[in-house]
């Protein structure tokens, strides 16, 4: 299904990854872990580190996409992603590992966690992505394309 694509080079090359500071770190399909060293642009407060929650909402749904990705060999656009916060992240690095649990003709589920340094459980998410169906042009691929 789709085509070979390096997934690795697909987001190394992605402005908002490198905007935010997110890294791949694995990639195999259907499993992906990211990462994202917290700095001061990522803080929630003005005072002290708190990371505002997209910044976990973002890592989860890149690396997650990343698993869809290497899995199908296609770009899979976000379809939902429901994310429930669990610590606040006040600095090191979050990791996110995601988990391909359903890979159908035209949706996937995947699951990821995410944690700060110490292994604690900053973040759970689901999400579904598209991963097949519909042809021709689209904001990922056509004419405009990179």
């Amino acid at each position: 299904m789709g085509t070979d694509l390096d997934v690795a080079d697909l987001f190394d090359r992605m402005p908002f990854n490198d905007h935010l500071g997110i890294e791949l770190r694995e990639i195999e399909p259907g499993h992906a872990v990211g990462a994202l060293a917290l700095s001061g642009e990522h803080s929630s407060s003005p005072d002290r580190m708190i990371a505002h929650g997209g910044v976990a909402y973002a890592l989860a749904d890149t690396v997650g996409g990343a698993a869809v990705i290497a899995a199908n060999g296609a770009v899979a656009p976000t379809i939902d992603m429901r994310i429930d916060y669990l610590a606040p992240a006040t600095g090191g690095t979050l990791r996110a590992e995601a988990t391909l649990i359903k890979n159908g003709d035209s949706v996937a589920t995947v699951e990821v966690a995410v944690t700060d340094d110490e292994g604690r459980k900053i973040a759970a998410a689901r999400g579904t992505y598209k991963s097949g169906g519909g042809e021709g042009e689209t904001a990922w691929r056509g004419s405009s394309s990179p």
